[in-house]
């Protein structure tokens, strides 16, 4: 990792992408729907808030293995979590 400013724009940027994923399936599909997509998108600014809690943490007095390890789960919950999200709302496309 280059360095957390960056991290936290991947992070911002990740999440952007499920936003306006989800702002465009409100606009262009079935209005039946909506609900489940404010759902979807307000997991998605849940889960930025806390990823950027995570970055954030205080990690002095730790190994640089441990460091790496942190950062790397999280990196990995961040990926998981956006393809989840992504998933679930191309379903509810799908499903029109």
């Amino acid at each position: 990792m280059a360095s957390r400013r960056n991290f936290k724009k991947d992070i911002n940027f990740l999440t952007n992408e499920i936003l306006m994923r989800g702002m465009i399936h409100l606009n262009f599909f079935d209005r039946t729907k909506s609900e489940e997509v404010y759902v979807l998108m307000n997991e998605a600014a849940a889960a930025r808030n806390n990823y950027i809690a995570r970055v954030n943490e205080k990690l002095s007095g730790k190994t640089a293995n441990e460091i790496k390890s942190h950062y790397k789960s999280i990196y990995d919950d961040l990926l998981n979590s956006t393809h989840k999200l992504l998933g679930e709302i191309d379903q509810l496309e799908e499903a029109i």
